[in-house]
């Protein structure tokens, strides 16, 4: 028997987990760590993820004969911007995927290419969440740092070059830097030289089940592991969540819940939404596309929430059991669920969260399942795009917060899907990662091994009663926002 590791490099922690060549998962061990999320700065020191990936290496590698595990692998958070130096050193803390502070970069960029232009190349808008316009930021307000720049890195790209000493970025996380050409799987050499940054900051590009190197004999040692382990590109989490979704055939879509939220799938082609609501990225399957719509702030408004009632004893579970005992509409309360500004559908970094129509006997309970709500309403609106040109009756659903059939039950009714639940509903990314490793150690040909790791268990069907009580409260949803933009906007140029 041979095994993988396999690496989900999270926002606020690391899931290492140990796959045999048969699919089975064999253990997994979790550590969490801390992103720093100020308003719009969101910030996070790359040797966490570092140490993190060492440690849980060292803790897996005990668990069988380390000579069997054949490489590893990485599913990670996407668009950060990390400037290293010629000796891969950081110089500063990474600018994650949250971190919203580049808009007025954005708009220069878009005021020299024209905002369809960007988009019809990169198949992403011009937005300050991505690493380019990130990138330009640090060149305005901290050219010190910029000025000794050797390359931008993304989160799992710092780990591989500090475990094999090469520095190389994979297709997928290319794709959500807004520098990359989508359709010709390049980097653009017209946004970078409108954006007035230099190209030789971007890193070699290797398609995701490739080798970057084996393990440099120093971390080696520090893992347990043999030398002759291959570290494998590995891509982003959303294109990985695709895939440990079993998406992987054409038209195939899924929703994640985790930290953020998103639906996505896979296609043969680019997808371009003439709305501009949705985005695409490369895939990690290679000469495939990941059309995609993904929130800010999903797990994050929950864990908000239990923080605002100071209910650290209680647990997710606990919040979903307070929610069910609220009927469909939370009594006309509404979270709008903006606490770090919104990509999809809205596009709005000042958008903000709120709660709207709150009464004096809406206690906990209401505001338990307002937030569920909310962040329900908001994936619908995203799906509204995906459904202007795909029948999507029927989706997959992954991520932590999944597991809650409360959750799937609410998610069904407004989103009207039947969803199907993986066994492991909690391991997509890291299945992902898996099958990387395997398919760039050659263990494996091709990503139709999939079929050993995912098994689908159960199925949560939309109640039509209540898919038709949900239509009276979505058009109020996105009319709470719209009406609300002009005030949120004012709000955010006072902070």
């Amino acid at each position: 028997m041979k095994y993988f590791l396999a690496h989900d490099l999270g926002t606020s922690g690391l899931k290492s987990s140990l796959f045999s060549s048969e699919g089975q998962l064999i253990k997994s061990v979790l550590q969490e760590y801390q992103a720093d999320i100020q308003g719009r700065e969101a910030t996070q020191n790359p040797l966490i993820l570092l140490h993190a990936v060492i440690k849980g290496s060292r803790q897996l590698a005990n668990v069988v004969n380390n000579q069997d595990i054949l490489a590893m692998s990485f599913s990670a958070q996407m668009n950060a911007c990390l400037l290293v130096d010629e000796n891969g050193d950081p110089l500063h803390d990474t600018l994650i995927w949250a971190d919203t502070r580049a808009e007025e970069q954005a708009d220069q960029l878009i005021d020299k290419l024209g905002f369809d232009r960007i988009y019809k190349i990169t198949g992403n808008r011009a937005s300050a969440n991505y690493s380019l316009y990130k990138l330009m930021w640090l060149r305005d307000h901290k050219p010190e740092i910029y000025k000794k720049a050797y390359k931008m890195l993304q989160a799992k790209d710092y780990v591989s070059f500090k475990l094999t000493g090469n520095m190389v970025t994979d297709h997928s996380d290319a794709s959500g830097t807004g520098a990359y050409d989508i359709n010709q799987g390049i980097w653009s050499d017209e946004i970078i030289n409108a954006a007035n940054v230099e190209k030789d900051l971007f890193p070699d590009i290797i398609n995701s089940i490739e080798p970057v190197g084996k393990l440099l004999p120093e971390m080696a040692e520090q893992m347990n592991l043999s030398g002759d382990t291959l570290v494998v590109a590995g891509g982003g989490d959303g294109p990985c969540a695709t895939v440990g979704a079993g998406c992987i055939g054409n038209d195939e879509f899924y929703l994640t819940y985790g930290t953020s939220a998103w639906i996505g799938g896979t296609t043969d082609e680019p997808v371009f939404d003439p709305n501009y609501a949705l985005f695409c990225f490369s895939h990690i399957i290679p000469n495939k596309f990941m059309p995609l719509g993904t929130m800010q702030a999903a797990g994050t408004s929950y864990k908000y929430l239990k923080d605002l009632f100071e209910d650290f004893e209680l647990s997710a579970k606990d919040y979903d059991q307070l929610a069910n005992e609220v009927p469909i509409g939370s009594d006309g309360l509404v979270y709008l669920p903006y606490l770090i500004g919104e990509r999809s559908p809205i596009w709005d970094p000042k958008a903000s969260a709120a709660f709207i129509g709150i009464r004096h006997h809406h206690d906990k309970s209401y505001y338990a399942r307002a937030v569920l709500e909310g962040i329900a309403y908001n994936l619908e609106w995203i799906l509204q795009s995906f459904r202007q040109t795909k029948d999507i009756k029927e989706m997959v659903i992954t991520g932590g917060g999944a597991i809650s059939p409360i959750l799937r039950q609410i998610f069904a009714d407004i989103l009207n899907v039947d969803f199907i639940v993986p066994q492991n509903i909690q391991e997509s990314t890291s299945i992902a990662a898996a099958i990387m490793a395997g398919i760039g150690s050659g263990y494996y040909s091709d990503f139709s091994v999939l079929e050993k790791f995912l098994i689908m268990k159960d199925k949560t069907k939309a109640n039509l009663e209540n898919v038709e009580k949900y239509q009276n409260y979505i058009p109020i949803f996105q009319k709470s926002y719209l009406n609300l933009k002009d005030v949120m906007t004012d709000l955010d140029n006072l902070r």
